[in-house]
């Protein structure tokens, strides 16, 4: 039933594993900056903290991860264009995807 597709499958695993992993390491350090923000007694810190949960957990993944992809790689285009880089820059699918879950986390 599976024969031949072993390889793929392998390959899958490891893509997902490292995809996991990388996006934990993201959401440590994106969480310990949000921690700190909102336990800080500055208040120009707690409120951009503040609402980054409240945006963030009202918004579902599945949008944030359209929107980080393809609002993205619109976004970086359009700077490059307003500071006079030509060429199209494509955003590597990969890394869209560690940036998102780990931002999500």
């Amino acid at each position: 039933m599976l024969h031949g597709f072993l390889p793929s499958l392998l390959q899958g695993a490891l893509l997902t594993l490292s995809v996991a992993l990388l996006s934990l390491a993201v959401a440590m350090v994106l969480g310990l900056i949000g921690c700190f923000a909102k336990l800080s007694r500055q208040r120009w810190l707690r409120w951009p903290a503040q609402w980054y949960t409240t945006i963030i957990r009202g918004v579902p993944d599945l949008v944030l991860v359209l929107l980080v992809f393809y609002g993205g790689q619109i976004l970086i285009n359009d700077l490059a264009l307003r500071l006079g880089y030509q060429d199209y820059i494509d955003v590597d699918p990969f890394v869209a995807g560690v940036l998102t879950i780990g931002f999500i986390f």
